[in-house]
């Protein structure tokens, strides 16, 4: 017996191999943009499968040298936090709103038990987060001018945009006793203690 299993191309399969004069007539147009606007809505994607309380603000279609895509949420998911869909499921819980304007870095041995972001958040550590709202001015993608293109490193002339200036929320999370008890922390003061927070950094 033979059997297969096939899924969509976004959630396996992307790739950069045509530069930006190449990718605009060509469909799918495997360059950097269209590859880095593929990964944040694979994990987007994944993180609507986790079974929690899931709702991601629907993307935009942005354009840069030509070429466009759907450009959202910014979402990485570190091999660190999860590597599969099964453990994702256990780090997710809560309530998770995220407006298409925002960032999320995920790192670490983290569990996310609600989180309301409109904004930019680098979260890492170990141990339980919960129900955290962040709202800052993020970190926006803009375009580089034409006339700076040629001055930029390579990894921005073949993408033509780069972060603006804005802000972003680093919180890291110490708590070394995670796995070390069944017993959930209820004391909002403790808890508060075993939390991080860097708040409003300009970059």
């Amino acid at each position: 017996m033979i059997g297969f299993t096939q899924i969509e191309r976004l959630m396996c399969f992307t790739c950069v191999k045509n530069n930006v004069n190449d990718a605009a007539s060509k469909q799918p147009q495997d360059c950097a943009f269209s590859a880095e606007a593929d990964i944040y809505a694979s994990d987007a994607h994944l993180l609507r499968l986790s079974g929690a309380d899931v709702e991601i603000e629907a993307p935009d279609r942005a354009t840069f040298l030509g070429i466009s895509a759907e450009l959202g949420a910014r979402i990485v998911l570190h091999p660190s936090f999860c590597i599969s869909l099964e453990e994702l499921k256990s780090k997710v819980k809560g309530k998770i709103r995220i407006s298409k304007r925002s960032s999320l870095v995920v790192e670490g041995d983290v569990v996310i038990d609600g989180l309301d972001l409109d904004g930019a958040l680098e979260l890492s550590g170990t141990g339980e987060l919960r129900d955290l709202k962040v709202q800052n001015a993020g970190q926006p993608i803009v375009s580089i001018p034409e006339e700076e293109l040629s001055t930029r490193a390579p990894c921005f002339q073949m993408r033509g945009y780069m972060c603006g200036k804005g802000e972003m929320e680093r919180v890291h999370i110490c708590n070394s006793s995670r796995g070390s008890s069944n017993k959930k922390n209820t004391d909002a003061s403790v808890q508060a203690a075993l939390v991080q927070i860097d708040v409003r950094e300009k970059s």
